[in-house]
């Protein structure tokens, strides 16, 4: 194997593969990225850790063909490194690859290519195409109220849905929930799908939205989703990135039993003062349970908390409600976590009784989101 490659397009191609690859698992090739020639132009990058994988084509002048696996860590952090300019790469005969750079030489330690595991496969897949902001918004707006907690996996990750009209994303962790809808229209082609990604499925695919929209800004190539023929895996595909996950076989809860139908109260606000008063109230609530007292009278919400270790601290804000009052007590963070994932300037927080759930809703154009969170006793 031989090539010549840019070292910026080397970088993007590592940057977007090499933290899929898996440090602590005990086959090592898990902690290599697979380098394979594709045709006389192009070098596809691919790395696994079995549930996960994800591969990148860039551009490259191939001289000879061939695939090796080299250490993704260490292969990055030496390409970050590198002076710009082209970077020329050659297999020696004892597993090992010389890489020069300018005045720059390193030879690094390989394993031979087919002793890495093959990536699944989406051959005869029906895709899907949804825009990519719609896709990474939607993330945004539920990933605060994933689980992370492996042994809980009907939890621990995003039921994704389609209907051809509607796409949708819910999380839970069983203290709270949300749920966020867009409509898809005009050039999208959606299918009927759903499918339970798991957290860190998620969390890769965000940060492959973020990355390829860093790169390109605005006008970034539509995502293709997929489901495999046996079900057991999604693809998502964005330009020349290609990301597999093992979807979780689980059934997800019946959240909309856990969504109120309807409530009794129903108090607006301006976000970013709710944000901040929540945020200074909480800095003397209880460290385990973070809990406050929010107090709702006509066109006043007061927040408050105390401590006996730290001290208490109260704060009144602005709201525009003219119901009865109400005591309920939350945790701070779910509350700074809902509200903190919505970009609108106002909202609403829709109460029943203390021990019924509370419901948050952004007041604006696309307010297809819900975050309803359990009531604590304070």
């Amino acid at each position: 194997m031989e090539l010549s490659i840019e070292k910026q397009q080397f970088l993007r191609g590592l940057a977007r593969t090499h933290g899929v690859a898996d440090r602590k698992s005990s086959m090592h090739i898990l902690s290599n990225v697979l380098l394979t020639a594709e045709g006389p132009d192009r070098l596809r990058l691919s790395a696994t850790d079995l549930y996960l994988g994800v591969t990148a084509l860039v551009p490259a002048s191939i001289k000879k063909g061939g695939s090796i696996a080299v250490s993704a860590r260490t292969l990055f952090d030496i390409a970050k490194n590198l002076p710009d300019g082209e970077v020329s790469w050659k297999l020696t005969d004892s597993h090992a690859v010389e890489l020069r750079c300018g005045k720059v030489r390193y030879r690094i330690p390989a394993m031979p290519g087919e002793d890495f595991p093959p990536l699944p496969n989406p051959g005869d897949v029906d895709f899907a195409h949804l825009e990519a902001g719609i896709l990474s918004e939607l993330i945004s707006l539920t990933q605060y109220s994933m689980s992370h907690d492996d042994t809980r996996p009907h939890l621990a990750g995003t039921l994704f849905e389609g209907d051809g009209k509607v796409v949708r994303m819910v999380t839970t962790d069983g203290h709270r929930l949300s749920k966020a809808e867009r409509k898809v229209g005009g050039k999208a082609s959606m299918m009927n799908f759903s499918m339970l990604v798991p957290h860190k499925g998620i969390s890769e695919l965000k940060r492959l939205l973020d990355d390829v929209k860093a790169a390109k800004g605005k006008g970034e190539e539509p995502v293709t989703i997929g489901i495999g023929t046996s079900g057991g895996h999604a693809f998502f595909r964005q330009e020349d990135l290609c990301l597999s996950v093992k979807l979780a076989d689980e059934n997800f809860p019946p959240y909309s039993k856990v969504i109120p139908s309807k409530q009794s109260r129903r108090i607006i606000a301006a976000r970013g003062p709710l944000v901040e008063a929540l945020r200074r109230i909480s800095l003397v609530a209880n460290d385990k349970s973070g809990g406050v007292q929010l107090m709702i009278e006509p066109g006043m919400l007061r927040i408050q908390s105390q401590n006996p270790e730290v001290g208490e601290g109260s704060e009144e804000v602005d709201v525009d409600y003219a119901g009865d009052g109400l005591r309920i007590g939350f945790n701070a963070r779910y509350l700074l976590d809902a509200l903190s994932a919505l970009p609108h300037d106002e909202v609403a927080i829709e109460l029943s009784g203390e021990r019924d759930p509370g419901v948050i809703k952004p007041i604006g154009d696309n307010a297809e989101f819900i975050g309803v969170i359990m009531p604590m006793r304070i």
